[in-house]
């Protein structure tokens, strides 16, 4: 990374989309994430018994309106449901933008995972020749967006992001660089995972979700007695603009996103990352180069920080290093424990982000006892009125792929 680059340009968040455990719509998930509760729920695993995050009000007939609505699949259901909402909130209908000028871009890590095993075991079950050809458009990984550019008459640019871990933050950062590059003047960027009984079947195999190494079957970020994480599903999906598009409109947006970074850091293939001195040089780094005279105040941190032993205790071992003597001044937190681990959870912890930085309020940490010993201030189980000035989301997939980006206030 070089320090010495400029930030790339703003870009306003002015509609926020959500399905997810904890409600659907940008109203009833703010809501219920500041009064600190949970989706995650024991027995709601595809094996009946462990904890999970599912999606239990969600109900995809009231926002998809084509007769496409009985071949699209789960997640492409909760792209489109969260896309509507959040073209709803911004007042922007689709009307309003050239088709060709409305640009889509879609994270997701796994796509439509159930149909995809449903349709293996059918091929190898009856063969190739009694397989439903009409299952197949589903299975591949843009079929999310292609349906919701269907549904909402979208011509303009269609993306399509996988990265793991963080593919919800990447898909956002691509959309900001359509619209810094003037190749869209709204985006619907965000993203979106279903919980497929393979992804937890291969987590559970992996014995990375909570309590299979001792300790409570729970999700609690940064907690010192956390023993692994626990899978969610949902969608969440944004849309950008242009300060002067939105000024123009006359719009308030949630947040300005300042700038944004992807860079890796060492690590094992298929684990988190353990460097924490590696990963607070790449996000000092990313802001030295958004600073324009000195280091931008950051009073506000949302981790990607999951319940797992090795991710949580990364990011607290970087962001102690990143912000020093300044440490206890930053509040720290995390939504996992409300809404899982999924591809698209990030894309959720952006829109959170943008709400806290409207209302002045930070979400707590959902089931937080005993924090991880630092010299952070982390958030408890309370909502607390702090009027953030800018927030900065680190995001770390297994691998070492990490997603930064720096957000700030909009004042009325």
């Amino acid at each position: 990374m070089n320090p010495h680059r400029r930030p790339r340009g703003e870009v306003f968040v002015t509609g926020v989309g959500v399905v997810s455990p904890i409600g659907i719509g940008r109203e009833r998930f703010w809501t219920r994430l500041c009064a600190g509760e949970s989706g995650v729920a024991s027995g709601a695993a595809p094996d009946g018994v462990g904890a999970a995050a599912r999606l239990s009000e969600f109900a995809p007939r009231e926002f998809i309106r084509s007769p496409h609505f009985r071949r699209m699949d789960a997640p492409s259901r909760m792209i489109v449901a969260a896309s509507r909402l959040a073209l709803t909130d911004a007042e922007v209908s689709a009307e309003s933008v050239a088709p060709q000028r409305l640009a889509i871009v879609v994270g997701s890590a796994f796509g439509d995972i159930n149909d995809t095993l449903d349709y293996i075991r059918r091929l190898f079950a009856k063969g190739p020749s009694l397989v439903s050809p009409m299952m197949f458009p589903s299975l591949v990984l843009n079929a999310p967006a292609s349906y919701t550019a269907m549904e909402i008459g979208c011509t303009g640019v269609n993306f399509t992001v996988a990265q793991g871990e963080i593919s919800g933050e990447q898909a956002i950062s691509l959309g900001c660089d359509l619209i810094r590059s003037d190749r869209a003047d709204v985006v619907l960027a965000g993203g979106g995972d279903e919980l497929g009984e393979i992804v937890w079947t291969t987590y559970k195999e992996m014995r990375a979700l909570a309590s299979q190494r001792g300790g409570r079957d729970w999700c609690s970020p940064y907690d010192v007695q956390r023993s692994g994480l626990v899978l969610g599903e949902g969608a969440g999906m944004l849309v950008l603009e242009s300060p002067d598009r939105a000024r123009g409109r006359s719009v308030r947006p949630y947040a300005a996103i300042e700038d944004d970074a992807s860079f890796g850091v060492k690590s094992r293939l298929y684990d988190w990352p353990v460097d924490g001195a590696a990963l607070a040089a790449g996000l000092r780094d990313f802001c030295s180069r958004s600073a324009a005279d000195s280091e931008p105040a950051v009073d506000l941190v949302f981790g990607s920080a999951n319940s797992s032993r090795n991710l949580d205790q990364l990011e607290v071992e970087a962001l102690s290093r990143l912000f020093g003597e300044s440490a206890p001044m930053v509040t720290v937190t995390s939504i996992k424990g409300a809404i899982g681990e999924f591809g698209g959870a990030g894309a959720l912890t952006t829109a959170a982000a943008a709400l806290s930085l409207r209302d002045g309020v930070v979400p707590p940490l959902c089931a937080i006892e005993e924090p991880i010993s630092s010299g952070l201030h982390f958030a408890d189980g309370s909502a607390a009125k702090i009027r953030p000035r800018r927030a900065l989301q680190l995001s770390v997939a297994r691998g070492g792929a990490v997603s930064a980006t720096l957000l700030r206030g909009v004042p009325e």
